[in-house]
């Protein structure tokens, strides 16, 4: 008789409790993953789980993949070149299909936009079929008074944003909801905020708030919200009608 080792093998174990597993061991600190210097020391050692055997990198990457917040555009100066194409670019498709959200970071280069910042189909948005969150994170809103003298004009860089966004979210094909945050010097009712929120409804997406302002307490926020998702709603029942 073949007596079992007294430890559980892993992949005796059932699939919710692996990935839970998975989950620890991949996704413990969940940091929005760039093009950074620091993800060789940051990130290798995890990612070589992929490596174990062809069973288990295939759940590990789905936990690793959907576990994290991934960003469209880098914005650490030593990937700003133009020939640096972004990290979603450098993703095989089937990493890109189990993404879950995505994070575009606005501010960087609010003079002079990296050269690798606009969309085209190198990014893979349409191969993001389970993103349905993108977080939007302003840095700063050069429309304002206090960078008189140092903007290129005043609608510039208001003007290239809106349409970055306007152009990511046509692309990704189950996208439902836009999370917007920023930093403290960020007016939410400025020229960049107020046009990044029109495109936003205009293409009929649900507006959230992330932690950083704790925007989108007041009754008004409230039922904007509830607006938008009863449109929603009534959208998806006559799709199918």
């Amino acid at each position: 008789m073949v007596h079992r080792d007294k430890f559980t093998l892993f992949f005796d174990l059932p699939s919710e409790i692996r990935s839970k597993i998975l989950s620890y061991l991949l996704c413990a600190h969940r940091r929005t993953v760039d093009l950074d210097p620091s993800n060789f020391t940051a990130a290798i050692a995890r990612l070589n789980l992929f490596l174990v055997s062809k069973q288990f990198g295939f759940e590990a990457y789905h936990v690793f993949y959907a576990g994290h917040t991934f960003r469209i555009f880098q914005t650490h100066g030593r990937f700003l070149g133009k020939k640096t194409e972004p990290l979603l670019a450098r993703l095989p498709s089937y990493y890109r299909n189990v993404i879950t959200s995505l994070e575009l970071r606005l501010g960087p280069g609010w003079s002079d936009p990296p050269k690798p910042w606009y969309v085209s189909d190198r990014l893979g948005l349409e191969d993001c079929v389970a993103v349905r969150t993108l977080r939007v994170f302003v840095e700063v809103d050069p429309s304002s008074p206090i960078f008189k003298g140092f903007r290129l004009n005043e609608d510039f860089f208001t003007i290239f944003s809106g349409s970055l966004l306007r152009q990511v979210m046509e692309r990704l094909p189950v996208l439902d909801t836009v999370e917007f945050d920023a930093y403290p010097s960020v007016d939410r009712h400025g020229a960049l905020m107020t046009r990044l929120l029109e495109e936003t409804r205009k293409a009929r997406k649900l507006i959230a708030w992330g932690p950083e302002r704790e925007w989108g307490d007041s009754l008004a926020d409230k039922l904007e919200m509830a607006r938008l998702k009863a449109r929603q709603k009534k959208g998806s029942s006559q799709a199918f009608s």
